[in-house]
């Protein structure tokens, strides 16, 4: 027979204290009934754990679990110590006495167990999570001390596996907001008044004083301050209660801040946090005026209903949602909601009972599951969940994650509209959704795990390996497994994918593949299963699994790539055109980027496979003409330049049955090399970097973040891409397998020496080479800039002096232009080498000494001066002597005059060279350089240019 409803009426009226009495009764009952469920659902020694803890937090004895210090905080309030309590202390320590001094306060106000335990949730790993309540104003050395024993004690329960946490509360600080993080466990900026709900509609009393909330009616839930005042003011209720608060109604903040920790609970336990999430947003959607589950159930208690299974927590939560989506007409959420409850309680209904009857827990699902309406087969497939395989568990992820998404996007529309101020802190904010997104954010090339606590085990004994063409043409591989039924055996998918890589990547981080599966190839001509073994077994070594947990402060910074693997020419031949030719290699041409005579790339196709700080897996395939240059672009955007952060470590292999070593070891001293360019600390972020791929003559050089790829046809052209002007500091670095054999090495080497890229700064390098009729010339200036030159003379009439002349009077210009170009006290250094070849053709730089002495080469200087006519045209004024040649004036027969004047001054009729001794272009600078620096290179090629115009001018006057 249910009891009669308890009103009690307005307390000015006077409080009846026969229905406080019944209240008190009543939720000591129930309290009861789910302490029984809670101790009937563990074993002996774990009700032993569970019986204890009155009795090790009222007492302190040296021998019994958990204890810390003489001083710790004891004694609990309302403890009555009895026989039963001397056995159970003497059945754990056989020394334990009670030894309580009376004349101490007591220092422990109440014990409770909360969640799911004593619910239809409660499966044999529930934890317990238990708040233990000390004394107000307890000094920290004492909290600390409390806090060791809760620990001690924790471990003391998992000698018997039983999961228990502590929750250290004052409860007078709860009930004003005060609540810090509880633990790393915790949201941090906990949701108090959510967690206050919970807590009151599932909380099991252990020991000490109970709730004050009990004796206040839903009806005075909204006066609740005023009302308890009155209770404990009026002696309606003895003083052996706490005080947690109200709860008439929960601030919007809290929804957001709650919401986005549920969302980061469902990486690991999905379905519980989709039921926790629709709940909240059952409650949201009945703001402001909200009725949360507690008061549902308090209201219930005061209106007679004592029968547990109605007051389940767990049903209740389920009840709610229920109501809330059949009012909503969302059926298909409704039908995902069944499945997350009947997967939470965890008790199959397919699966004979294991004992002599139906444990209760059975029966209230297989009611509720009646009105459901699921059938057996259905229930079947439910029950088989832990050995579902892929295609199940895919299906479902998706359908979890569709709720997941559905519970954000709500979220985020409650917080505009209401304008709700978060509960969670900023830094919370973003580390729980940097957690989201590398959990649950899906994009190209990324390896998504699909098995968030669904299946046990979605391993396959076998796969089926396929490779065929889509609708576009391109490469398609498909991992199928066999499934037998009755009737039939028949393949069925599990992954689709355009790269072979991705898609053996993807099984064996989902355990698809394990070192047990076996493979079947089916129509892939392009791997053998030596190769796919291979493959897998790089994986392993690679990415050993499971990956280890990361801790909380990883996700403190934005995602960092940690770890890369490079895998060539997967499911593809390097030299499948010289294999049907029958060819191999016909020269000794080795180097895997320039391979045979030929000049083959080797590198057909490459698979970057990327780790991060987060766990976060991303791989993309490189296969089109220049894979291997777009997979090192990738690999090098990982990491700027300059910022002092390598990119991170490489593990190359080589998986194409062909030449593998000399590929995979190539390109492993390749990357490196270019890494040690732009990483390594010696050269500027601005430096080219030259290799020989293919028969082309590539540079590459970064332009603030964009890496630029040129490729020249000829060593020509690829010299004349060098002398382009650099705005800043750009030394030339050479791949050790290019240019052997060309003098552009030895000046790189002569330039670099032991001081790497700073040696090309500040500095003028000038090589040459002798030869029958003249001198080749290589001028790097103090920005790296190449200009090269041919000189027909010998002898005396050698341009080697005039050269250095016109450097260091460009020099002294420019530091009269530039005063921070001062180098060496006002001394740019111009270093002179002499290039030679030995017996096997490779060049060498040898330092020489150039005199600066022009007296025998010149019977006078020769000095143009730059400026800008009226119509922007670049001009240039020329003074021979003390003589002037005005551009203005001569107009295009400057060259032809000057030249008449030069062979007129001289005292040999003998042809010769002029060279320009001096050039001044401070009128001029904006012209010339677009707003960039001005370099020596500027000054050397409008000489060069000049130099060709009076020289041919002279020839032509000397053969007339």
């Amino acid at each position: 027979m249910k009891p009669f409803a308890i009103d009690p009426g307005e307390i000015e009226d006077g409080l009846d204290r026969q229905n406080l009495t019944r209240i008190r009764r009543r939720f000591v009952a129930i309290n009861s009934d789910r302490l029984d469920r809670l101790r009937n659902a563990l074993t002996e020694r774990q009700q032993t754990v569970l019986d204890a803890l009155p009795l090790l937090f009222h007492t302190n004895h040296p021998m019994m679990p958990g204890f810390d210090a003489r001083n710790t905080p004891s004694r609990l309030c309302n403890y009555t110590f009895s026989k039963k309590d001397q056995a159970l202390g003497r059945n754990i320590a056989r020394s334990f006495t009670a030894n309580i001094d009376i004349t101490q306060p007591e220092q422990i106000y109440g014990i409770y167990v909360m969640g799911s335990v004593g619910t239809i949730a409660q499966s044999e790993s529930s934890d317990l999570d238990i708040w233990l309540c000390y004394r107000p104003g307890l000094e920290r050395n004492a909290i600390e001390s409390l806090n060791r024993k809760c620990e001690k004690i924790s471990e003391w329960a998992m000698q018997s596996r039983l999961e228990v946490h502590f929750f250290l509360m004052d409860h007078d600080a709860f009930r004003q907001g005060k609540l810090s993080a509880l633990n790393e466990e915790s949201s941090g900026s906990a949701q108090r008044l959510l967690l206050l709900d919970e807590f009151y509609r599932t909380a099991i009393y252990l020991g000490g004083c109970m709730p004050l909330w009990w004796f206040v009616p839903v009806t005075s839930e909204d006066q609740y301050p005023r009302y308890t005042n009155i209770l404990l003011g009026k002696r309606f209720i003895k003083d052996d209660v706490l005080d947690f608060g109200g709860i008439a109604t929960i601030p919007d903040g809290e929804f957001v801040g709650a919401g986005i920790w549920q969302l980061y609970k469902a990486i690991e336990s999905p379905y519980k946090s989709v039921l926790k999430l629709l709940l909240l947003e059952s409650y949201a959607d009945q703001y402001p005026d909200i009725k949360p589950l507690s008061l549902t159930f308090k209201a219930q208690v005061y209106a007679g209903e004592l029968d547990i299974n109605q007051l389940d927590s767990y049903v209740m939560i389920y009840r709610r949602i229920e109501n809330y989506l059949l009012q909503k007409q969302q059926l298909q959420r409704l039908e995902l909601a069944r499945r997350c409850f009947y997967f939470k309680v965890n008790k199959p209904l397919t699966k004979p009972i294991t004992g002599r009857e139906k444990s209760w827990q059975r029966k209230l699902l297989e009611e509720l599951v009646a009105s459901w309406q699921w059938d057996h087969k259905y229930l079947e497939l439910l029950d088989a969940r832990r050995h579902w395989k892929t295609p199940e568990v895919d299906k479902e992820r998706s359908l979890l994650v569709s709720e997941l998404n559905h519970g954000y996007r709500f979220l985020q529309d409650f917080a505009a509209h209401t304008r709700a101020v978060r509960s969670i802190s900023s830094e919370e904010l973003t580390i729980l959704g940097r957690k989201l997104q590398a959990a649950f954010e899906r994009r190209p090339g990324k390896i998504e795990w699909i098995n968030p606590g669904i299946s046990n085990d979605i391993s396959e004994s076998q796969i089926i390996i396929s490779q065929s063409t889509d609708p576009h043409g391109e490469a398609l591989w498909t991992a199928s497994a066999r499934v037998e039924d009755i009737t039939s055996v028949r393949l069925q998918t599990i992954k689709n994918s355009s790269s072979l890589v991705e898609l053996i990547l993807w099984c064996y981080f989902n355990g698809v593949i394990t070192t047990h599966t076996r493979f079947d190839l089916l129509d892939a001509p392009a791997i053998d299963e030596f190769n796919l073994l291979r493959l897998l077994k790089s994986f392993h070594q690679w990415l050993p699994l499971p990956l280890p947990n990361l801790k909380h402060n990883a996700f403190k910074r934005t995602a960092e790539p940690t770890e890369v693997l490079v895998l060539i020419n997967v499911a593809c031949s390097p030299t499948e055109r010289l294999d049907t030719q029958g060819i191999q290699r016909l020269s000794n041409q080795t180097d895997a980027l320039s391979y045979s005579g030929f000049e083959e790339n080797l590198v057909v196709s490459i698979d970057l496979v990327v780790r991060n700080s987060w766990n976060e897996i991303n791989s993309r395939r490189f296969d089109k003409k220049d894979a291997l240059l777009d997979a090192l672009h990738d690999y090098l955007k990982l990491s700027m330049p300059g910022s002092h952060h390598r990119p991170p470590n490489l593990h190359v292999e080589c998986i194409g049955s062909s030449h593998a070593t000399t590929i995979s070891s190539r390109i492993r001293s390749w990357f490196a090399e270019i890494v040690q360019c732009y990483y390594g600390g010696q050269y500027p972020p601005a430096s080219r970097y030259v290799f020989e791929m293919a028969g082309l003559y590539n540079c590459l050089q970064f332009k603030g973040p964009r890496l630029i790829t040129r490729q020249y046809p000829s060593v020509d052209v690829l010299q004349d891409a060098l002398s382009e002007e650099q705005p800043s500091i750009s030394p030339i670095c050479i791949d050790s397998r290019a240019l052997n054999r060309h003098p552009l090495r030895a000046i790189c080497e002569a330039i670099s020496g032991d001081g790497g890229g700073r040696s090309w700064s500040g500095s003028i390098n000038v090589f040459y080479q002798r030869s029958e009729n003249g001198v080749e010339m290589y001028v790097i200036d103090e920005h790296g800039t190449l200009v090269h030159r041919y000189y027909k003379g010998r002898g005396e009439f050698l341009p080697l002096k005039p050269l250095h002349h016109f450097l260091r009077a460009i020099v002294d210009r420019q530091t009269q232009l530039n005063q921070e170009l001062l180098y060496d006290f006002g001394i740019f250094p111009i270093h002179f080498y002499e290039l030679t070849r030995d017996s096997r053709q490779t060049y060498h730089a040898q330092p020489k000494r150039i005199a600066n002495d022009l007296n025998n080469v010149v019977d006078f200087e020769v000095r143009a001066v730059g400026f800008v006519d009226e119509l922007d045209q670049l001009q240039f004024n020329f003074y021979c002597s003390d003589q002037e040649f005005p551009a203005r004036t001569l107009g295009n027969e400057l060259f032809l005059v000057v030249a008449q004047y030069i062979i007129g001054q001289r005292k040999s009729s003998e042809f010769y060279p002029v060279y320009i001794t001096d050039l001044d272009l401070s009128l001029c600078i904006k012209k010339i350089t677009d707003g960039n620096p001005l370099t020596t290179s500027h000054y050397l090629k409008l000489k060069n240019r000049l130099e060709l115009k009076l020289n041919r001018a002279i020839g032509i006057l000397m053969k007339a």
